[in-house]
């Protein structure tokens, strides 16, 4: 009896064992499990969203230039035989600027004076149009009384008043006065073209003088403003071929921002839009503008890769000056084409696309969700949210590769 007692006692104490070695068990198993999941964690960089302002800035390079400018062309070219002026220079308006060589222009028009002296010396077709001309008159007054003559001795030698003899005169002079009469029509109209070549050749002849003379009148291109010389793109002595950029004159009274905006970019921008100005040579200092013009067509130009791109000129109003700003001057600029105040907005790089909508990740219980979101205004650092958040939403900004929907998530 004591045997199976002891027995059974031993029994129980193994089953007591085996109890507490699985519960022991199954408590690293859960902890394991859990340290696991927590140690799994991605780590994250979170934002809420709040309210705030925003703008949408297009971003570009331009250079400082006159507003005033006169550009100065060799419209019709030639040899350059003297600059009065050089750059920096103060001119006056009407102040001579360039000559050209005037020797051969001064030949054409000696030549082109003498053709029109010699033009207008033979015109004596005037006289002739008004000899033919009363010829004509004369021929018809002879050949209307011969036309009333003839109607007379006709009448006559039906009535058996007139001999046929003097009748068959009558006729014969009314005839001949019709044959006279068409003479005199062909020698007016001989006349009268002639006149008409005569005065086409006049005509010709005081145009290319006219030509000439205002070809000289441009070989000495005068400053049409007070200003300063900007630019001479030539020298003394050498040929400039026609319609080539010789000298620039700007007015340092005011300047003004040219830009080249992709045209992609270019669509967003309007006259009016509000612009800042910023660089190394202001010191820090951000200047206001305003966009003055934009161009209606675009410009092909070559990037510095080599690659063919669409640009739109665009000019930019200086609304404030700084005493560093000079014509020529490479600055900064951003234009603000769209703004928005106390909007909804979270850090641009938390928005990504997904099967062509726009998405965020969001923080609901240490894990990341995904929330479809309607995307405004966007700025280089911010994106305005119409709807799909609340304010004090947490955000997973620029999520890794790792995040999914559910995954557990931690800040970094």
């Amino acid at each position: 009896m004591k045997v199976r007692a002891f027995g059974r006692i031993k029994e129980k104490v193994k089953r007591k064992k085996k109890v507490v070695w699985i519960a022991a068990l199954a408590v690293v198993l859960v902890s394991f499990f859990l340290f696991k999941s927590m140690g799994s964690a991605v780590g994250v960089t979170i934002d809420l969203a709040v309210r705030g302002d925003i703008s949408n800035i297009v971003e570009q390079t331009g250079d400082i230039e006159a507003a005033k400018k006169q550009d100065i062309y060799a419209v019709y070219g030639g040899r350059i035989k003297s600059i009065p002026v050089e750059v920096g220079q103060a001119v006056k308006e009407g102040q001579l600027l360039m000559e050209f060589d005037l020797d051969e222009l001064a030949i054409r028009l000696d030549q082109a004076e003498a053709g029109l002296a010699l033009a207008e010396g033979s015109a004596v077709t005037g006289a002739e149009v008004a000899a033919a001309l009363a010829a004509y008159e004369g021929a018809a007054i002879q050949r209307d009384r011969a036309k009333e003559a003839f109607e007379s001795a006709a009448d006559l030698f039906e009535m058996g008043a007139m001999s046929e003899v003097d009748f068959r005169r009558a006729r014969e002079a009314y005839d001949l006065s019709e044959l006279q009469l068409n003479a005199a029509v062909a020698s007016l109209e001989a006349a009268k073209k002639g006149e008409t070549s005569q005065q086409a050749s006049m005509a010709a002849a005081r145009a290319e003088v006219s030509l000439i003379k205002r070809q000289i009148e441009e070989a000495r291109p005068l400053s049409n403003m007070g200003g300063v010389v900007l630019e001479i793109g030539f020298e003394e002595g050498m040929t400039v071929p026609p319609g080539s950029l010789v000298m620039r004159i700007g007015s340092p009274e005011g300047l003004q921002v040219r830009c080249r905006f992709l045209a992609g970019e270019a669509v967003d921008i309007k006259e009016g839009d509000d612009a800042l100005i910023s660089g190394d040579i202001l010191n820090g200092a951000v200047l206001r503008g305003r966009v003055k013009k934009v161009y209606p067509q675009a410009v092909t130009e070559m990037s510095q890769l080599g690659v063919e791109q669409q640009r739109v000129p665009v000019e930019i109003e200086l609304l404030e000056s700084h005493r560093n700003l000079r014509p020529g001057f490479g600055v900064d600029v951003e234009v603000i084409t769209d703004k928005a105040e106390n909007v909804l907005m979270v850090p641009r790089d938390a928005v990504f696309e997904m099967e062509g909508e726009d998405r965020v990740f969001v923080v609901e219980s240490g894990k990341a969700a995904i929330r479809k979101v309607s995307v405004g205004i966007q700025s280089k650092d911010w994106a305005q949210i119409i709807e799909g958040l609340n304010e004090a939403d947490t955000v997973i900004v620029d999520p890794p590769n790792e995040i999914e929907e559910g995954v557990r998530i931690k800040e970094k």
